[in-house]
């Protein structure tokens, strides 16, 4: 048999044509999938649920992401998509339920000279902003701000360039800004998301200076 006629060893595949395998169900693909994608999904849920959910999210999370495979459009790298669909599942598994979570006193502390109603109307404000925020824009903002990744690790993450990082969330950020006082308060559906949003919230501070030349 020639060489070029042998078939491709799946931990050999990219993982765009990885995904492709997967999306016709292949079983071997789909275990490689789990295999590279497993441990980057418990990080990025372990620090928004609470202890006692983590397994049963992740396994949802993991689950969703092998029976959505045909949805993946190439547009952004694999791990990106699959960040957004850990993103999706998180608001979806919350989406009904009162609950907050266990480090929500961190998030109220360091609130500033803001009056309590000012706090909450524009805190209020922002959970919506983030809400509605472009997904390739809010997810660089969350490794950033959440996570602590530099613009050089999100790069490598994402596949993008570490100045598209940056003008990404400088693009978040902008866009905090412009929403906040021009959306009217409203009491969030789900406090266990705003939580979540809030911890969010907490961390974000003015982006640094970006060089919008930058390629």
């Amino acid at each position: 048999m020639a060489t070029e006629d042998l078939p491709v060893r799946v931990d050999a595949l990219t993982d765009r044509d990885l995904m492709d395998r997967v999306a016709v169900r292949d079983p071997e693909a789909s275990e490689e999938l789990h295999r590279r994608f497993a441990h980057a999904v418990q990080g990025f849920v372990r620090k928004r649920v609470l202890p006692g959910e983590f397994d049963d999210i992740v396994q949802e999370i993991l689950y969703r992401i092998l029976n959505s495979a045909c949805s993946y459009s190439g547009r952004s790298s694999v791990r990106a998509w699959v960040y957004g669909v850990a993103r999706r599942t998180i608001w979806s598994c919350y989406r009904d339920r009162d609950e907050v979570r266990e480090w929500e006193s961190m998030m109220d502390a360091g609130c500033g000279p803001e009056s309590g109603a000012l706090f909450t109307e524009r805190r209020r404000s922002l959970v919506a902003a983030l809400e509605g925020m472009p997904e390739d824009h809010a997810i660089v903002l969350e490794l950033y701000r959440v996570e602590g990744l530099s613009h050089e690790e999100i790069a490598e993450l994402l596949e993008i360039s570490p100045s598209a990082s940056r003008k990404r969330l400088q693009r978040a950020s902008s866009f905090l800004d412009s929403q906040v006082g021009s959306i009217s308060a409203r009491k969030p559906r789900h406090s266990r998301l705003e939580s979540w949003r809030r911890s969010l919230l907490r961390r974000w501070v003015p982006c640094e200076p970006v060089d919008v030349d930058a390629h």
